[in-house]
């Protein structure tokens, strides 16, 4: 191997090295620079687990509220965006609506309500594209559901989920794909609009209607309403729809894997969490020194914008055994594909659910599921990861 400092090996890595697949990155950033300066997307990579974990649970030394934010540009101020009482502020409605003892009893009945009839029509064809003819729909449409867009079809909202990520990713700054997430924050504040005039003369049971009120009962205002679904859209739809498809990828990558599941469904879980681990749908969290401060061995200027490589973390060999191996049967452990510290992901119990019933229906109404050979997959991201293709066949039902 060619030695190289940490300026030079930064430097030379680019957006679309990241898109294409980071972990081999990551693994090198691990082993020689843990605490890496990275040009393309203006931030210094925190990659092993013990140092994420710092940044991520220290908000008075890193905070959220980061110049340049993505996030913020393309979303507005956001429960993300922010620390102290105003993530408080933020995150308390929408905390309430997804308190995971009410999840634990809605969840399953949305989910399967919305899958099965997706999967009646897809099961006689015998092949398909899996993520956009099953694992994405159900995903923002239960989603959807739980927000009160009940109203919206999958296809809007898919198209507003890739908008949003597309400028929520933007590091680089690239005006074009901030075009592309500005076009759609603008339909979504017009198709949006009168569902909260609604909804402000009675908020009913759905989240959006949580959210219109702080914790004293006035109205929020509309603009911090409409920037937190924004978010919601974003990871609520993201997680939980490539999730289940990394998982699924995984699974199906993984023969010995997939039939431990087959013999014990009670495993699905395990894989759910595995997967996650394996490869996190969202890759970072950034965050902004408030002061100068070391990290990793490295000191850090006041200012400097940090990405804690969540993805990086859950494949630090100084935590998990193996831990480029996909492992359903390894030891359970705490991951961080849903964040930590105050920033923890509030809708992780609905995410759990909407993959591991997704994927159960899914293994169990399709017998023979396996990876199309004629149709790659497709895999992309860095900040967000998945299947952008799952080309998959399985054995339709006999004819009568």
């Amino acid at each position: 191997m060619t030695h190289v400092n940490s300026r030079a090996f930064g430097e030379a890595i680019t957006v679309e090295m990241l898109d294409e697949d980071p972990y081999p990155i990551y693994a090198r950033m691990r082993e020689e620079f843990p605490v890496c300066w990275v040009p393309a997307v203006g931030l210094w990579f925190v990659t092993r687990w013990d140092d994420v974990q710092h940044v991520v649970t220290h908000p008075d030394l890193f905070t959220a509220d980061v110049a340049r934010s993505p996030l913020r540009r393309a979303l507005g101020e956001n429960v993300l965006t922010v620390d102290g009482e105003v993530h408080k502020r933020l995150r308390g409605p929408i905390e309430t609506g997804l308190r995971p003892r009410a999840v634990d009893a809605w969840a399953p009945g949305i989910v399967s309500a919305i899958a099965e009839p997706m999967l009646d029509e897809i099961s006689p064809r015998g092949r398909a594209d899996i993520m956009e003819a099953f694992l994405e729909p159900v995903s923002v449409l239960s989603l959807g559901r739980v927000m009160g867009l009940g109203e919206l079809d999958a296809n809007t909202l898919r198209h507003w989920f890739f908008s949003l990520a597309t400028g929520g990713a933007n590091h680089e700054q690239d005006p074009g794909k901030y075009a592309i997430s500005d076009a759609a924050s603008s339909a979504i504040d017009d198709r949006i609009a009168p569902l909260l005039d609604r909804l402000e003369d009675g908020p009913g049971d759905s989240l959006l209607g949580a959210m219109l009120r702080d914790a004293d009962g006035r109205l929020r205002p509309r603009r911090e309403v409409l920037s937190d679904l924004k978010l919601i859209l974003l990871g609520g739809m993201q997680e939980p729809g490539h999730g289940a498809g990394l998982t699924l990828w995984a699974l199906l990558t993984h023969p010995e894997q997939r039939r431990k599941v087959a013999e014990d469904p009670t495993l699905l879980a395990d894989a759910v969490e595995e997967g996650m681990r394996w490869i996190a749908p969202v890759g970072t969290a950034t965050r902004q020194l408030v002061s100068s401060a070391p990290i990793g061995g490295v000191t850090l200027e006041a200012g400097s914008r940090v990405a804690a490589v969540l993805a990086s973390a859950n494949r630090d060999e100084r935590r998990w055994e193996q831990a480029d191996a996909f492992d359903i049967e390894r030891p359970r452990q705490a991951h961080r594909a849903f964040g930590t510290g105050p920033h923890f992901c509030v809708g992780h119990r609905l995410a759990r659910h909407q993959q591991a019933i997704s994927l159960g229906m899914l293994l169990e109404r399709l017998p023979n599921l396996r990876l199309d050979p004629a149709e790659p997959t497709e895999i992309s991201g860095w900040e967000f990861r998945g299947p952008s293709r799952l080309p998959v066949l399985w054995d339709p039902p006999a004819r009568t």
